[in-house]
């Protein structure tokens, strides 16, 4: 699709008609993922920072 029959309406509902939408238990199981591994990176950073907190009061740093 050439650029000019891209940026009329045709061209857009045309790419539009193209694109997979997801479904709703996609969409659901694709959230779920987002959020599990959002909280697991929270998890890991926040156990990371009072491993070394502990570390560095240990060696007698601030």
């Amino acid at each position: 699709m050439k650029i000019k029959e891209w940026c009329n309406l045709k061209g857009i509902r045309a790419e539009i008609q193209n694109v997979h939408w997801l479904t709703k238990k996609e969409l659901i199981k694709n959230s779920a993922i987002v959020l599990v591994f959002c909280f697991m990176f929270g998890v890991y950073f926040y156990l990371s920072d009072i491993i070394i907190a502990f570390i560095l009061k240990t060696l007698g740093m601030k």
